[in-house]
């Protein structure tokens, strides 16, 4: 079977993939979660994403790394470390190489991100969260998720890849993804990495708002290889 990394976004944690992850597993396959330390002053990707490499140690099946937001960032690195048979990217950010001067804008206009605090890291109110982010998400999901927020610091250091990694590679966004726009996905998806974007329904957390298809698409994905 397969072992899945699933990377989580800025100002989460590993646990925004737990109902994915159980889904997962129930279909026999090995899933890790890590938390990444995104929340770090001076952090640089190595050490962002050193916690998600750590988690691979022993792995001898195919690993598939899922980078959820900006952990595409950190998704990127471990795949090309571990030499993924398949990099799955969902909502990503994926502001790590450069885009062409053509490209279209990555975030909805007029999107209201949180404040930074003292050390410039961005820091969200609970009730802002879910006025902003958990909009699509039953009330008790979108508060437990906003109980764990953690401020999202900027990572320190250049990229260490200067290109995306020769791998096999998916994107998949969401039509009403509240942080990105479709045209930046599909921009991302066929004029950087070459591929045809996978189109889901709903919001920028599709692995809290429909787990059980998101498991079913990773499942698939992975099955395709």
């Amino acid at each position: 079977m397969t072992t899945f990394c699933l990377i989580h976004g800025q100002w989460h944690d590993g646990s925004c993939w737990d109902a994915v992850a159980g889904d997962l597993r129930a279909r026999g396959h090995t899933v890790v979660a890590p938390d990444l330390p995104f929340d770090e002053l001076g952090a640089g990707y190595a050490t962002r994403a050193a916690p998600a490499l750590r988690a691979l140690e022993g792995v001898d099946d195919s690993i598939v790394v899922v980078g959820h937001s900006a952990g595409s960032a950190e998704a990127a690195i471990v795949a090309s470390e571990r030499q993924a048979s398949l990099v799955v990217y969902v909502c990503p950010r994926f502001a790590s190489f450069a885009p062409p001067p053509d490209a279209p804008d990555a975030f909805r206009a007029g999107f209201p991100f949180p404040p930074r605090d003292a050390e410039g890291r961005g820091v969200w109110e609970p009730q802002a969260a879910l006025e902003v982010m958990y909009t699509r998400l039953p009330a008790a999901v979108g508060r437990a998720l906003a109980e764990r927020l953690r401020p999202g610091a900027a990572p320190a250091g250049d990229y260490p890849l200067d290109r995306h990694p020769d791998l096999p590679t998916a994107l998949v966004y969401a039509v009403d993804d509240e942080f990105f726009t479709p045209e930046w996905e599909q921009f991302v998806a066929r004029e950087m990495l070459g591929v045809e974007p996978v189109v889901i329904p709903g919001g920028h957390f599709p692995m809290v708002e429909d787990p059980a298809a998101l498991a079913d698409l990773l499942d698939q994905l992975a099955a395709g290889v």
